[in-house]
C-alpha cells in the first residue's frame, strides 16, 4: 500500500522563475544540480520533495508515492499490470535524480506521470529555507496534498482506493464532484474532482509549521493579484486555512497551515461545501462561482465552524515590536 506522497516530478519551460518563486517566495531549500538544466527542490531533511528539469516543449507535472519495501513495489507492480497499466522501471540516472533505491512509473487513465519508489535518501546538509521560514510539515505525513480535476473520475477513484488503498476521508457534490482520499494520517493526499472542464493538476498544498509564514506569503501575492488563484480562506474538512499561488506552468501551491489528521477510526461524510469562509476560486465559471458563495452564505448563516489544532510553533521568543 501507498505510504505517502513523497515527490513531485516537474518538467518546465521556466526554470528560472521556478527557482525565483521557490526560494524567495514558498521559501523551499533549491539545490542546483546541472546549470540551467536541473534543480533539486527541499522542504524538510529528505535528499529532495521535488526533481525539477528545464524542457523546451509544454510543462508537466508528476507524483512519486512511496511505499515500505521492495515486496510492496512488487506487488504494486504486478496489481497495476493486471489492470492494464503498462510498467517502466526507473533508470539508474532517474534513481539517481531522485535519491530513491528503487523507483517504477506509468500514467494514470489522465495521462499524469505516477512513480512509486522506496527509500528516499535523507540529504548529506542541513534543510535551508530560501526565506526565514518556521519549515514544512511533512514527515510520516509526506509531502502535502495534490488535487486533480479528472476527465476519469471513477477509474481514478478505483486506482487509489482499491489498487493504492487510499481510504475515503469525505465527498461532496456541490459545487462539483470531489473525493479527498487519505493513505496516512494527513486528512487527504489525494482530492480528485470532475469540474465538467479537461484534466489537469489543480494545485499542491504545502503545509508551514508557522501561521505567520502563510500570511507573510500572501502579503508577498498582494503585490501582483493576479498570481492568486484562490484568494484566502479556510476549508471546510481538513481545517486548512491557505490561498493558493499560481505557480510559472500554470497550476498552483496551495500555502496552508494547521491541517487536521484523521485516524483509523475515522468516518466519512458528505461535505456541506468546500470551505468554511473565503477561497474565493476566481478560476470558476461565473454560475458556479455564484453557487460557492451562496453555500459561504449558508454555513455562515448556520454558525458552522471548526477548532484549531496546531503543532508546536516553532517561534520560541517574542516578536520585537
Amino acid at each position: 500500500m501507498i505510504q505517502a506522497l513523497s515527490y513531485i516530478v516537474v518538467e518546465t519551460p521556466h526554470l528560472d522563475a521556478w527557482i525565483e518563486q521557490s526560494r524567495h517566495h514558498v521559501g523551499l531549500h533549491v539545490d542546483e544540480v546541472e546549470a540551467n538544466h536541473r534543480i533539486r527542490l527541499r522542504a524538510d531533511e529528505k535528499f529532495q520533495r521535488f526533481v525539477v528539469t528545464k524542457i523546451d516543449g509544454l510543462a508537466t507535472m508528476g507524483m512519486g508515492f512511496e511505499v515500505p519495501d521492495a515486496a510492496e513495489l512488487a506487488r504494486l507492480r504486478q496489481a497495476l499490470e493486471s489492470e492494464g497499466y503498462p510498467i517502466t522501471q526507473g533508470s539508474k540516472a532517474e534513481l539517481s535524480f531522485r535519491g530513491v533505491e528503487d523507483m517504477m512509473f506509468f500514467h494514470d487513465p489522465d495521462g499524469v506521470r505516477i512513480e512509486i519508489c522506496y527509500g528516499l535518501a535523507d540529504a548529506g546538509t542541513p534543510f535551508v529555507p530560501g526565506r526565514p521560514i518556521g519549515g514544512f510539515r511533512t514527515g510520516d505525513m509526506g509531502l502535502g496534498h495534490v488535487a486533480l480535476i479528472t476527465e476519469h473520475f471513477d477509474k481514478l477513484s478505483h486506482l487509489y482506493r482499491n489498487i493504492f488503498g487510499f481510504k475515503v476521508s469525505d465527498h461532496t457534490f456541490a459545487p462539483f464532484r470531489v473525493e479527498f482520499l487519505h493513505c496516512n494520517p494527513r486528512h487527504h493526499t489525494i482530492g480528485i474532482a470532475h469540474t465538467g472542464g479537461p484534466a489537469k493538476i489543480y494545485h499542491l498544498m504545502l503545509e508551514y509549521n508557522d501561521f505567520d509564514d502563510v500570511g507573510r506569503a500572501y502579503d508577498m501575492a498582494l503585490t501582483n493579484p493576479d498570481s492568486i488563484g484562490v484568494t484566502l480562506g479556510r476549508h471546510i474538512n481538513d481545517h486548512v486555512t491557505s490561498f493558493y499561488l499560481k505557480n510559472p506552468d500554470g497550476w498552483m501551491f496551495e500555502l496552508g497551515w494547521a491541517s487536521r489528521t484523521v485516524g483509523p477510526d475515522w468516518e466519512a461524510e458528505e461535505l456541506e461545501g468546500m470551505s468554511l469562509w473565503g477561497h474565493d476560486r476566481t478560476w470558476l465559471p461565473d454560475d458556479k462561482r455564484e453557487e460557492a458563495r451562496q453555500i459561504l452564505k449558508r454555513l455562515a448563516q448556520k454558525g458552522v465552524r471548526a477548532p484549531v489544532v496546531t503543532t508546536t510553533q516553532t517561534a520560541t521568543t517574542k516578536a520585537q515590536l
